[in-house]
């Protein structure tokens, strides 16, 4: 039996991991070509922008969900916004921080919540992911990477 299953074994397995383990919260942010897994997702990438200590990159996804990536002066992502039709991968996005996001939402069902922000504050990591098909928005942030003086609120808002 396990003979003739093992092919849905992998691809199980396979997809209950990040797709690119060095472009998510906390490590490198996304460049065109790291990743074919990545890439074949991935619409277009823009240019990183510079501001005060930090640079924004954005990445539109094929289903024109806008990710925008801001990465401190040592190359790590310490935040990200994303906003769109639909929501974006998040195993994609969190990486090692998606157990988190995942076990956030399966207390809410748990409790009985239906609908409204997915909010989780766990391990330094902030997020809120919210909307309903054909608009969702939402950011999340390490606070161990957020560059000092930085205003995680407003630029996040």
């Amino acid at each position: 039996m396990w003979l003739k299953n093992w092919r849905w074994e992998c691809i199980l397995l396979a997809s209950a991991m990040p797709l690119c383990a060095n472009a998510t919260l906390g490590d490198a942010p996304f460049t065109a070509g790291a990743s074919v897994a990545v890439d074949a997702r991935v619409a277009s990438y823009q240019a990183a922008k510079t501001a005060q200590g930090y640079r924004v990159a954005a990445l539109e996804l094929n289903n024109g969900t806008v990710v925008q990536e801001f990465v401190d002066a040592k190359g790590q992502v310490f935040a990200l916004r994303w906003s769109g039709p639909d929501l974006p991968d998040m195993g994609m996005l969190l990486g090692s921080y998606l157990p988190a996001f995942k076990a956030s939402v399966q207390a809410a069902k748990q409790a009985g919540k239906r609908g409204g922000p997915v909010v989780v504050q766990s391990g330094g990591l902030t997020l809120v992911s919210t909307g309903a098909m054909g608009a969702f928005q939402g950011y999340a942030h390490l606070d161990a990477l957020s560059p000092p003086g930085v205003d995680m609120q407003a630029l996040l808002k």
